[in-house]
């Protein structure tokens, strides 16, 4: 009868108890904090994997959104052209084919005065005068008479005065055995005029009774300074003086009305010298000639009736100008467009002006953008460089710039080249 082999394994129940009770009791903890760490580093890399594919997304987005700017500076050249025109108030609009602008007539009023300086001289004199009481002290008492221009001699010896009436003295008297002079005063003028006869209180002598007897009893005395002597130059006003005067101030009324009337204008209107077509002018001065004065002050008002223009109106004629100078290829730089005005001429009877000026240009070559941009499409700024050296020879200079900043070629997708015109100053 055939054996069976049979592995018979006591039950052991408290031991398997044993462990799961092990198990369960000691592990359970560990396990948790396992998992929440196991949870919590997958969360951080789901994180970076996410910012990473944003930013690398973001910058595919920006780079199929990449453009580029080129900005070029043409080689410019320069044109000067001299012509004559008509301006003229008869048209209202301008005429390239008989080159005539419009024009329009304004009317101002000035008045004005202004100080002068007299430049003319005269002399300016008077003589000291003043009062001498003349005593008469002659014994035996004796009237005395004496001439008119009668002289008196100051007691320092240099000052001469006379007396223009004649004198007459009276005797002296004798009281209580002794002479009482007798006296008159006498008003006396000096010799000769100037500040210096301006004396003080003196005593005089009457040179003209020298070695007479009378010499020492005959004498003056004055108790008051003379006064009133001077000399001194004068400024008068001159038939010249007159006359420079008025032609100087019609020329300043003539100029503060031409700048009112400019004050007045708008911006725009343009007053040639030549501009003013009818003038009233008046002017005279206070003082006539002859008159001692230092200055002098004159008057004058002035009337003026001027032609301006419209600086814009020469400026689109000039535009026309050059245009009919230059190839159609070629394009004028009107912000650098300027005049030089050389003569202006104006015809009272036709009241028209005519007026030759410079004109200075600055023209460029164009240049194709559609072609450029199909030249320089998928380029780096060294082909671009060498693409313009080759094929555009009108080019003086570019500036490249790229967006965003890591892109080193132009886009294939012409939209996205932005070409700009920089014409420089």
């Amino acid at each position: 009868m055939p054996q069976k082999i049979l592995d018979i394994l006591p039950p052991q129940p408290e031991l398997s108890k044993l462990k799961k009770g092990k198990i369960k009791n000691g592990d359970k903890n560990g396990d948790k904090r396992g998992d929440k760490k196991g949870k919590k580093r997958s969360s951080f890399l789901r994180k970076i994997v996410l910012v990473i594919a944003l930013f690398f997304g973001l910058i595919v987005l920006i780079s199929s959104r990449a453009q580029s700017e080129i900005t070029f500076q043409p080689i410019r050249d320069s044109l000067n052209i001299i012509e004559e025109l008509k301006i003229s108030p008869q048209v209202e609009d301008i005429d390239f084919g008989n080159k005539i602008i419009p024009a329009e007539f304004f009317e101002v009023e000035k008045e004005a005065w202004q100080e002068f300086i007299s430049t003319g001289e005269s002399s300016r004199e008077e003589k000291a005068q003043g009062v001498i009481r003349v005593y008469n002290s002659h014994n035996p008492p004796t009237p005395m008479t004496l001439k008119p221009e009668t002289r008196f001699l100051s007691s320092d010896g240099s000052k001469y005065f006379y007396s223009p009436e004649r004198i007459y003295i009276p005797a002296a008297k004798i009281e209580n055995n002794k002479i009482a002079p007798s006296f008159i005063d006498v008003q006396v003028k000096a010799m000769e005029a100037g500040e210096d006869y301006n004396i003080g209180p003196s005593k005089f002598s009457l040179p003209g009774l020298v070695g007479t007897v009378y010499y020492y009893t005959i004498y003056g005395e004055s108790s008051s300074p003379m006064t009133g002597g001077f000399k001194e130059q004068i400024k008068t006003v001159t038939e010249e003086n007159i006359e420079n005067a008025k032609n100087s101030l019609n020329e300043s009324l003539l100029k503060q009305a031409q700048d009112s009337l400019k004050e007045s204008l708008t911006k725009d209107f343009v007053l040639l010298p030549s501009a003013v077509f009818d003038k009233e002018l008046e002017s005279f001065c206070l003082q006539k000639a002859g008159t001692e004065t230092p200055q002098f002050i004159c008057q004058g008002k002035i009337k003026i009736k001027c032609l301006a223009f419209k600086e814009s109106s020469l400026k689109e004629i000039s535009k026309k100008f050059v245009l009919s100078q230059i190839s159609p290829l070629e394009k004028l730089i009107e912000e650098l467009l300027s005049f030089e005005y050389l003569q202006d001429k104006a015809d009272l009877e036709k009241e028209e002006i005519t007026l030759k000026f410079k004109i200075s240009a600055q023209t460029y070559k164009e240049i194709d953008e559609e072609t450029f941009k199909l030249q320089i499409k998928r380029k780096t700024q060294r082909e671009i460089g060498d693409v313009v050296f080759n094929n555009f020879p009108e080019i003086e200079k570019i500036k490249i710039k790229f967006w965003p900043f890591w892109i080193r070629r132009t886009s294939n997708n012409l939209d996205r080249i932005k070409i700009k015109l920089d014409l420089g100053g």
